[in-house]
């Protein structure tokens, strides 16, 4: 079983950053009407392609686990666990981590946590945002199996 998401953020972000047209047409305003609208257009535009670009992927192959820039071998994690939004909640905060790896993004209010059993690897678990956190932790458990 492959698992890949991509965690874009949601519609509401996009419409808050559509904050920053008025805002560069005011700017300009004094200088150029036209020109304000340009800038404004490419700001937002560049804003909105950042978050997109910007935005994590969270995929199992057959044999690695990709979650942003890093990857591990699925034979040297543990067994993983699927936490609810108050347990995410306890995570990222009461019980935080510094030695493991986290890949979150401030959209998506649950996690996924897996212990990493390399003893040579000083990272102590991998904690990965997940929309869909029980499918990816079926995803890890078959396909370590």
């Amino acid at each position: 079983m492959r698992h890949r998401e991509r965690l874009l953020p949601p519609i509401w972000l996009f419409a808050v950053c559509l904050l920053v047209v008025p805002a560069a047409v005011l700017v300009f305003l004094p200088i150029d009407p036209v020109w304000g609208w340009i800038v404004a257009i490419v700001l937002y535009l560049g804003i909105a392609g950042g978050l997109v670009v910007a935005a994590p992927v969270v995929e199992v192959d057959g044999t690695t686990l990709h979650a942003g820039r890093a990857r591990i071998p699925l034979e040297a994690l543990g067994e993983a666990v699927a936490l609810d939004a108050r347990q995410s909640y306890v995570t990222l905060h009461a019980e935080w981590d510094a030695r493991a790896y986290h890949s979150t993004v401030p959209w998506t209010r649950r996690l996924v946590r897996v212990p990493v059993v390399d003893g040579s690897d000083p990272t102590t678990a991998w904690v990965v945002s997940t929309r869909r956190p029980e499918a990816l932790v079926a995803a890890i458990r078959d396909a370590r199996a």
